[in-house]
């Protein structure tokens, strides 16, 4: 058969010479086509649908949900529930599953090309995005439809962060009302524009430790960081009480929180012009020139963050710079 234009041909008509005079007398304006543009056509002929495979197609789909429906029988018929639960409940109910499925997939894409079409509207490069920060739901992280999984599609290297004032909201809905309103006080310290890991971290640490050191105040009778216990007569089932409830909440803060509370911030980066020791070659030799640098020594008084967000330190720095970006950059909270 000739690929171009389907003609059936005899087997007398499958000799070269012959197959070469149709070409020329049907086929004038293909006569200089290469091997390839034939071995394309092929490709596409086989490819393309017929009647064998659709209703293999159809029979296999056919297949399948009669199987489902057995499946389904059988287990109605195992609970000893009536059959008509299938029509009533079971039935309803997948559909339900596959249409809000398919709607909460939908929502993730419009999600994200809302912001992209947000981006190119601006003029800002997809690019300059580096990190950015979730309420930790499915639809935003999951890792084939999430919004994070486009996201990177585009920004490989994005950094993608928990917001720490959502983990504490999950943490705090095991809390009385008074650990809440003290908790509240930490959610507000971590709240502002030029928060980044490392106060994160230094925050999140300092509350932890002062939880631990009212435990163990608690526990052998101190009561003096708690005026209003102090006036009581606390029995001993009521201080063990307290002691359970502080141990549950540094638990799951130390728990939710552990990513940012084991992470190892270096040193340089807090303070490059200290005593430090480096053990990558490559960075000791940017430390030393940044560390004889008089111009950029000055700018440090503005603070460590101040300091390395100057324009120049990614050119002149480039290993201290994809480092140190990630710590000073990065927004934990998605306020």
């Amino acid at each position: 058969m000739c690929l171009l234009c389907n003609k059936v041909l005899g087997n007398d008509a499958m000799k070269p010479s012959k197959l070469q005079d149709h070409l020329r007398r049907c086929h004038p304006d293909k006569t200089d086509k290469d091997l390839k543009y034939f071995q394309t056509l092929k490709d596409k002929l086989q490819k393309r649908p017929t009647l064998d495979r659709m209703f293999a197609s159809t029979s296999q789909r056919n297949d399948d949900g009669l199987r489902a429906s057995y499946n389904i029988s059988l287990l109605i018929a195992k609970s000893g529930k009536p059959h008509t639960i299938g029509e009533k409940l079971i039935l309803p109910a997948v559909e339900e599953v596959l249409k809000t499925v398919a709607t909460y997939s939908k929502i993730r894409k419009t999600a994200y090309y809302r912001r992209e079409d947000y981006f190119i509207e601006k003029a800002i490069p997809l690019s300059n995005i580096i990190s950015v920060a979730t309420d930790g739901a499915p639809a935003m992280v999951g890792r084939y439809r999430g919004f994070i999984s486009y996201l990177k599609q585009n920004v490989p290297g994005v950094l993608a962060v928990h917001c720490v004032i959502h983990r504490q909201h999950l943490v705090a809905k095991n809390l009385s009302v008074r650990l809440h309103e003290s908790l509240q006080l930490v959610i507000d310290a971590l709240q502002g524009d030029s928060l980044n890991l490392i106060k994160t971290k230094s925050i999140l640490s300092a509350f932890l430790a002062r939880v631990k050191l009212m435990k163990q105040n608690i526990g052998r009778g101190e009561f003096s960081q708690f005026p209003n216990l102090s006036q009581t007569n606390c029995q001993e089932d009521d201080v063990s009480t307290y002691v359970q409830h502080l141990n549950a909440l540094y638990s799951d803060f130390e728990t939710r929180f552990e990513d940012v509370l084991t992470m190892v911030i270096p040193p340089w980066i807090i303070n490059p012009y200290g005593d430090l020791e480096e053990t990558n070659v490559i960075i000791q030799e940017e430390l030393t020139e940044l560390g004889t640098n008089e111009e950029l020594k000055v700018q440090f008084k503005n603070g460590y963050q101040q300091f390395w967000l100057q324009n120049n330190i990614p050119v002149t720095y480039p290993v201290l710079w994809n480092i140190a970006w990630k710590f000073l950059i990065s927004f934990p909270s998605s306020t």
